[in-house]
C-alpha cells in the first residue's frame, strides 16, 4: 500500500504526487559505481527497526517484509538497513541475541540484492545496566554483531557509491562509561563527524544520502501533545544533532534517513530532508500502537532527484501469553480508533447537537 510521496529537485523545489508513478520503471539503465557524472535511474529501500526474533513470530513477519520487497517493480538496486536489526542485545541473554542475529542475516540474504547495515542501539551487546552478560565479555558492544554479520568495513560507519550517488552510513551509538559499566549515548561524535565531512567532500557534486539509526529530528513531545517532554530528550534525538546538520547542509546532502522512533516522520530544514521510515516490526511485532503499521520506504533516484513512497506489508500480530502491556496498548489503540470513527460520523452528519 502506498501512503505518501515527496520529491525535491536540486536546490529543493518541492512537488507532490501519489501512487505508482513514484516507482515507474525508467528506460535509463543503471549506471556503474564509477559513472559519477551521469546519475542513473534506480530505486532502493530503507528498512529499519526489524527487531528480528522468533518471539511473536517476528522472524515470520520479517520474511513477509522481505517477500514484499522482492515483489517490488522495478526491483530495488540495494537496501539500506537502518539499525535495530536484531530484537535486542542490551538486556537479552547473549544466546538469544546470537539467534536473533542469525535469523536476521539468514532472512535478509533472501533479498537477493546488496544490503548495507547500520548499527542500532539494540544491536549492541550488554551496553546497559540490565545486561545479561559479564561487563568484561570480549564481545561486549558492537563486536558481536559485526563479527556475526561478517562486517566488510573497518569501522561501524562507512560509505559507498552506486549509480552516480554517494551513500554514507553512520554509527549513532556512542560508547560511554557509566557507574554500572559500559553503556552508550545517542551521539555521532567528533571523530566520526570529521570523517563524514571529508567523506562527503571527496564525493564532490554527486548527490548524497546519509543514514543514521537515532534521529537528528524526532518530535515525540509534539506528536504526543506532551508539554513536559523535552525536544532534546535523553534517548530519541542525537545529542550532537546541530553539528551533524551543519555537515549535511554544507555538502548539500539530499536526505538523512532515520529510524529508532518506530513512527513515520518527515521534516525539511535548510534544504535537507530528514525522513524516518516506519519500523518493519511495527511495535516490536506486537501490533502498531507506536503509531505506524509495519512497513518500509521505497526511494527512487532519478538524475539528481530523490522521491519516496511509504509501503506496508500484510502482517497480523501474534502475541505471547506474557504480553500484558502489549494487549493493553492494542486495546487502547482500538478504542481510540473507534472514537475517531464515531466523531467523524457525527461531524459529517450535520451541525453539532446543542447542549
Amino acid at each position: 500500500m502506498d501512503l505518501t510521496r515527496r520529491e525535491f529537485v536540486g536546490g529543493g523545489a518541492l512537488a507532490l504526487a501519489t501512487g505508482s508513478a513514484a516507482l515507474a520503471r525508467s528506460s535509463t539503465p543503471f549506471a556503474t559505481d564509477s559513472d559519477e557524472h551521469n546519475p542513473a535511474d534506480f530505486t532502493f529501500v530503507h528498512l529499519t527497526d526489524m527487531h528480528v526474533t522468533p518471539k511473536r513470530r517476528g522472524d515470520q513477519g520479517y520474511r513477509a517484509c522481505i517477500e514484499s520487497v522482492r515483489d517490488l517493480e522495478p526491483r530495488p538496486a540495494l537496501a539500506l538497513m537502518g539499525g535495530d536489526l536484531a530484537f535486542d542485545g542490551l538486556y537479552n541473554p547473549k544466546a538469544d541475541f546470537d539467534e536473533q542475529i542469525r535469523l536476521y542475516r539468514e532472512i535478509s540474504d533472501g533479498l537477493g540484492i546488496p544490503h548495507y547495515p547500520c548499527i542500532g542501539n539494540h544491536d549492541v551487546l550488554g551496553w546497559s545496566s540490565r545486561r545479561k552478560c559479564p561487563a568484561d565479555d570480549p564481545e561486549l558492544g558492537k563486536r558481536m554483531i559485526m563479527d556475526r554479520l561478517q562486517w566488510q568495513w573497518e569501522r561501524p560507519y562507512y560509505s559507498f557509491d552506486h549509480g552516480g550517488w554517494h551513500f554514507a552510513v553512520l554509527d549513532s551509538i556512542h560508547p560511554k562509561q557509566f557507574d554500572h559499566g559500559p553503556g552508550y549515548e545517542p551521539r555521532i561524535g567528533r571523530e566520526q563527524l570529521e570523517w563524514l565531512a571529508y567523506d562527503l567532500g571527496a564525493a564532490g557534486d554527486r548527490p548524497k544520502v546519509v543514514m543514521t539509526h537515532i534521529a537528528a529530528f524526532c518530535n515525540r513531545g509534539q506528536l504526543g501533545g506532551d508539554p513536559h517532554r523535552k525536544a532534546m530528550d535523553g534517548n530519541m534525538v542525537l545529542w550532537d544533532t546541530a553539528a551533524l546538520r551543519d555537515v549535511l547542509e554544507r555538502h548539500s546532502v539530499k536526505a538523512l534517513l532515520q529510524g529508532h522512533s518506530h513512527d513515520v516522520e518527515e521534516y525539511r530544514y535548510n534544504d535537507v530532508w530528514y525522513i524516518t521510515s516506519a519500523a518493519v516490526s511495527g511495535a516490536w511485532w506486537a501490533g502498531s500502537w507506536t503509531g505506524s503499521l509495519p512497513g518500509y520506504t521505497v526511494f527512487r533516484c532519478h538524475s539528481d532527484e530523490l522521491t519516496w513512497t511509504c509501503r506496508q506489508f500484510a502482517w497480523t500480530e501474534h502475541l505471547e501469553p506474557e504480553d500484558v502491556l502489549e494487549r493493553r496498548k492494542i486495546a487502547e489503540q482500538q478504542a481510540a480508533a473507534r472514537e475517531r470513527a464515531e466523531k467523524l460520523s457525527r461531524e459529517r452528519s450535520g451541525a453539532p447537537t446543542p447542549g
